[in-house]
């Protein structure tokens, strides 16, 4: 996660969630060759994602405008829809991805939730959400920001509870609890690549804060690397402080290609 980013905490975009299969059918459908407005405008005129009314789709395009930015950032997740990744395998990217422009979602899941889990607990409430909301919000206020009313922290809190439910993080209806989550194997292998291309470095990879969003620790991800390289997946080597990663793809784009079903 680019701590730099630009992007500021968005209740809008808390609340309404992952919106996953809309996305999905929407990212099969894009046309590549034109602008991300001109997709969002056809998709809103003929509704090929299935939306229930104009003002859902309405929201929808502003999400999709606000989340992702196809031209460069995000065309692999929109290659993988297109060339036939299944749904379950494609979900994980999509989460990472979305994680990258919303800094209230990652936090959210990779230091809230992971830290939660990291110390053992095993339920989570809809008031202890709101109450780490709040406690964020206003550490990171400035002059300029707004002040979010308690019925925004609320359907905040829980639409993030809810977008963790979505990706199997957590389940639970009222109260939330950590699943037994597993990360595919083609998902992780598309992570490795997609982190590659950015830290150029095998302990960066391994230590990057990124995987945190899949509540996975430094340990969980080598221990993985090692598993993949018994079965022939890719090659990594570890002598003590020492670690060598050679993947099957020399980028993303190229290993998300390489899976075309």
């Amino acid at each position: 996660m680019n701590t730099e980013t630009e992007f500021r905490p968005s209740s809008f975009l808390a609340t309404k969630g992952a919106m996953i299969e809309p996305v999905y059918r929407a990212f099969r459908d894009w046309d590549l060759s034109e602008s991300q407005a001109e997709n969002i405008k056809r998709i809103r005129e003929t509704n090929s994602v299935g939306g229930p009314s104009n003002g859902w789709l309405k929201d929808f395009g502003k999400i999709l405008f606000r989340r992702f930015d196809v031209a460069t950032r995000d065309q692999t997740i929109v290659l993988a829809a297109q060339l036939g990744w299944h749904i379950s395998d494609w979900t994980p990217l999509l989460l990472w991805h979305i994680s990258q422009s919303d800094p209230l979602l990652f936090h959210f899941i990779g230091e809230w939730l992971f830290s939660l889990q990291e110390e053992g607990v095993v339920v989570i409430t809809s008031l202890a959400a709101r109450e780490h909301l709040q406690e964020h919000l206003a550490a990171g206020t400035t002059d300029d920001a707004p002040i979010w009313s308690d019925s925004n922290l609320s359907s905040s809190a829980n639409g993030l509870l809810r977008t963790a439910a979505d990706f199997s993080l957590l389940q639970g209806h009222r109260n939330k609890e950590f699943t037994s989550y597993r990360l595919p194997e083609l998902s992780f292998m598309y992570m490795l690549h997609a982190l590659m291309d950015r830290e150029q470095n095998t302990r960066k990879l391994i230590d990057a804060a990124d995987w945190r969003v899949f509540l996975l620790r430094p340990e969980d991800v080598e221990n993985e690397l090692l598993r993949l390289h018994q079965f022939g997946k890719l090659r990594f080597e570890r002598a003590g402080s020492f670690l060598e990663l050679t993947l099957p793809f020399d980028a993303a784009e190229d290993f998300v290609r390489g899976q075309a079903a």
